[in-house]
């Protein structure tokens, strides 16, 4: 990738760049970040004289806010974290689907192949009728019999196939089914908790800032099935919220991986904050 951006900059590959920013995944221990930054030194000496490693959500908020602001992942899995203008980062969630993930993709799905499953043992009735739903876990995951989900959900378990789910569980609740809508609506709520919880670790007023407290979705969950959280997650939000702005990103999070490395030198890079996100909500009481 950096070679491919040398290229098209026209740097000569044997010139480091000044800085090399690099948001990624796993990128939150000090640690992790020490290792990827000697190694990428270590085995690639012309790549940069400064690398600069961060965890993945904070090149989603830098690339869509000048000054910090909040992320909400939602995609097969969950996670928020709160990044303050001193550089504090109190996160909730991103746990993994044994301790957490709540309002993800998988914890959408598993919570549809639950109820179902509850309701066919008598276990708990469902709030709402429950046929069209488990027509629906039956189809996408090609059962003849209940027993056959042991396969899914145990010896051929994967978290994004369970996952997959989600979106036929979107165009059902979209056609209307109650309990379908319910579950994107439980989902929101769960979303909602995870900032709420952040919200008393905020340094900054969010009634001083334009738009409120400021949010970037991240996650086809969050970005494709918004129209289907917004009241759960709204519920509960304006608890504690009187004004925020949820947005997600038109441009690639790299954006912000870029940013924060030419800020490791005390570098501004010129950018059009408000051509990187298109807006999903505004909410003001």
């Amino acid at each position: 990738m950096v070679k491919k951006a040398k290229t098209d900059a026209g740097i000569p590959q044997d010139k480091p760049l000044d800085s090399l920013g690099m948001a990624l995944s796993g990128g939150e221990q000090a640690e992790a970040q020490r290792r990827i930054a000697e190694g990428m030194t270590s085995k690639h000496p012309n790549t940069a004289s400064v690398h600069h490693v961060c965890t993945d959500t904070f090149g989603s908020i830098a690339t869509a806010f000048p000054k910090g602001g909040m992320v909400l992942i939602s995609g097969t899995g969950s996670n928020c974290q709160l990044l303050n203008p001193s550089g504090s980062a109190p996160r909730c969630g991103g746990w993994g689907h044994m301790l957490g993930d709540g309002g993800s993709g998988y914890w959408l799905s598993h919570r549809t192949i639950r109820t179902v499953y509850d309701a066919e043992d008598g276990l708990v009735t469902p709030a709402h009728d429950y046929a069209a739903v488990k027509n629906l876990v039956f189809e996408h995951f090609k059962l003849e019999k209940r027993y056959d989900i042991l396969d899914h959900l145990y010896e051929k378990f994967e978290k994004s196939h369970i996952a997959t789910l989600c979106k036929p569980l979107a165009e059902l609740a979209r056609k209307g089914d109650k309990l379908a809508r319910q579950v994107f609506w439980d989902a929101g709520e769960i979303l909602g908790a995870h900032v709420k919880a952040l919200v008393p670790q905020a340094e900054e007023p969010f009634s001083k800032t334009p738009g409120g407290l400021r949010i970037v979705a991240v996650g086809s969950v969050l970005t494709h099935c918004w129209d289907l959280l917004r009241e759960g997650f709204l519920s509960v939000v304006g608890e504690v919220v009187s004004d925020l702005s949820v947005v997600k990103l038109c441009v690639s999070s790299a954006v912000g991986g870029a940013i924060l490395g030419a800020q490791k030198l005390n570098f501004t890079l010129p950018v059009n904050y408000s051509a990187n996100t298109n807006l999903l909500e505004h909410f003001k009481k």
